[in-house]
C-alpha cells in the first residue's frame, strides 16, 4: 500500500508542467487596462525581451478621452519616447522604471491548465497554462501562456502605483517583421 501510495504522488509531482520559457522577440496585439486609473490602452505591440524593448502603436481612452500614440521603450538606454500621432509632436523622458520581461517569471507556480474556446467543436479551443506568483519589482502576479510555444495571453499584477494592471496579448507572431521597429519615430531623433 506505501508503495502505492508514494507511486502516485510520483506520478502527481511529475505531472505538474515545468514553467515554459515565452518567445524573446515577437509581435501582437495588445489591451491594458488600469481601473484605478480609468485607462485603457488598445495597440500594436514589438516586443524584445533580448533588447529590453518594446513599441506599442496604440489608442488610449483615460477617463473618456481618446488619444493615439507612438511609444518606444528603451530599458538598456534608460529613455522613453512618445511620439503623439494626432499632434506630430515628440517628447523624450528618462526611463527609471525596470524591464519587466513578459514571461512565466522565476519561482512562478503553475496552477491550472485551461481551455479558452469551446471543447464542443473540433479545433474551437485553445490550451492554455495559468501561473502565479510574485514579481520582484512589484507584486503578486498571475499569467497565462499557451501550452504549446508559450505565447502570451494575459498578464496581471498589483502595482504599486498603479493597482490592478491587466494585459491581454492577441494576434501574436513569432519575430519582428520590420527591424527598424525600435528606432525612434523622426521626429523624435534630435531630441
Amino acid at each position: 500500500m506505501k508503495v502505492l501510495i508514494f507511486a502516485l504522488l510520483v506520478v502527481a509531482v511529475r505531472s505538474q508542467p515545468e514553467p515554459c520559457e515565452a518567445p524573446n522577440v515577437w509581435e501582437g496585439r495588445v489591451l491594458e487596462v488600469v481601473p484605478s486609473r480609468r485607462f485603457e490602452r488598445f495597440g500594436k505591440i514589438s516586443y524584445d525581451k533580448l533588447g529590453e524593448r518594446f513599441r506599442i502603436i496604440e489608442e488610449l481612452d483615460i477617463a473618456n478621452v481618446t488619444v493615439r500614440y507612438d511609444e518606444l521603450y528603451l530599458h538598456q538606454e534608460k529613455v522613453f519616447y512618445r511620439y503623439n500621432l494626432m499632434t506630430r509632436q515628440c517628447t523624450k523622458e528618462a526611463l527609471t522604471e525596470p524591464f519587466q520581461p513578459i514571461e512565466v517569471v522565476t519561482g512562478a507556480r503553475f496552477e491550472t491548465e485551461i481551455y479558452i474556446g469551446t471543447s464542443s467543436l473540433a479545433g474551437g479551443s485553445v490550451a492554455v497554462d495559468l501561473y502565479g506568483g510574485e514579481r520582484t519589482v512589484e507584486g503578486p502576479y498571475q499569467a497565462t501562456f499557451t501550452s504549446v510555444q508559450c505565447i502570451p495571453v494575459t498578464s496581471a499584477h498589483i502595482s504599486s502605483t498603479y493597482g490592478f494592471v491587466h494585459w491581454n496579448f492577441y494576434d501574436v507572431t513569432l519575430g519582428i517583421s520590420d527591424p527598424n521597429v525600435f528606432i525612434p519615430h523622426e521626429a523624435c531623433r534630435d531630441l
